[in-house]
């Protein structure tokens, strides 16, 4: 079975840090940043001036400096990775770009994250990310509506409503073990 978690929204947050250095350098959002859409908390005009900000600016300190989604999840994730079976592969996988890719390995690395594989993708990568994906775990909606019938897909965070979605998890350190996923048997709602 081939596994991949996305690292924003499960391993990382990404959203606590993007409010704490824009703060720092520019004004107070305004309001505290919950989704994704961070234009509609800042002052920038457009993604291009967003992206600046995100990938040439301040990546280290937003990618790489972020806390974890919830405390140990890193460690959580580590453990089941050395309790599944052998014939199980781990991939985390981060829609990063740009100098946010250095500051997303130095985040896996200061937190000792253990998997096979690590992946960077585009939206446009995302139906190649699930041909190589048995069972996603992520909050990302994108993937989540992108899913194909034939897997699984466990969605991370109490607010998450999709049909695709197969489980809902507060947290990654809601789940056991990887072995109480059974794709082939059986239907894991």
């Amino acid at each position: 079975m081939k596994i991949s978690v996305t690292i924003n929204g499960v391993l990382r947050d990404i959203l606590e840090r993007f409010q704490l250095v824009y703060e720092k350098y520019y004004q107070e959002v305004k309001s505290d940043v919950v989704c994704n859409d961070l234009l509609k908390y800042v002052h920038f005009e457009n993604t291009e001036e967003l992206s600046t900000f995100l990938y040439e600016e301040a990546p280290m300190e937003i990618f790489g400096q972020a806390k974890e989604k919830d405390h140990n999840v890193m460690q959580h994730l580590v453990e089941l990775y050395k309790s599944m079976p052998l014939d199980y592969k781990l991939r985390v996988v981060s829609d990063d770009f740009g100098k946010s890719r250095a500051s997303t390995l130095w985040f896996l690395a200061k937190y000792g994250c253990c998997c096979d594989e690590i992946k960077f993708y585009s939206i446009s990568d995302i139906d190649e990310l699930w041909e190589e994906t048995d069972l996603f775990i992520t909050n990302d909606v994108n993937i989540i509506e992108s899913k194909p019938k034939n897997k699984k897909l466990i969605a991370i965070g109490e607010d998450m409503i999709d049909p695709n979605i197969d489980l809902i998890k507060n947290s990654l350190k809601d789940l056991e073990s990887f072995e109480e996923i059974h794709l082939e048997n059986e239907k894991i709602k």
